[in-house]
């Protein structure tokens, strides 16, 4: 008698069909695994570290639950910023909804340039906004 489906070794995929145990094992040996968070209708939310630039579906996200830029007082809409991560992506951030926001072109850059500028703050669950701390101006000596 042959074997029966159950007892076969292996990975059974989408398909219906099943993956050899072999297979398997050499995917396992040269492949990267990626941790991929989807929302009920399948649209990437969070992506760890593999991926710098946010999803379609993350910028639709971002949008609902932000009007503007993040930085306090900017007044640009979210709509028109570029996506920011919470902790720099280059630092190890990650690419997950709950830490990207709308940053204008000028903040995110500026952030990224001279985060001692800015102080993060938490608000709700699922937003961060930012303030930016302006540096004193230098005082010209008096002749």
């Amino acid at each position: 008698m042959g074997a029966s489906l159950g007892m076969v070794p292996g990975l059974l995929l989408a398909t219906g069909q099943v993956l050899p145990v072999s297979s398997v094992h050499r995917l396992a040996r040269t492949s990267t695994l990626v941790r991929i968070v989807m929302n009920a209708d399948g649209q990437v939310l969070d992506m760890g570290r593999k991926v710098r630039l946010a999803t379609p579906a993350q910028r639709r996200a971002i949008f609902a639950r932000y009007a503007t830029c993040w930085i306090d007082g900017c007044p640009l809409p979210a709509t028109m910023c570029q996506i920011d991560h919470a902790d720099n992506w280059s630092s190890g951030g990650l690419t997950d909804l709950k830490l990207l926001g709308p940053a204008c072109q000028f903040h995110n850059r500026d952030r990224y340039q001279h985060p001692e500028r800015y102080t993060r703050r938490k608000e709700g669950t699922d937003r961060w906004a930012f303030t930016y701390h302006r540096l004193g101006r230098a005082r010209r000596l008096r002749e």
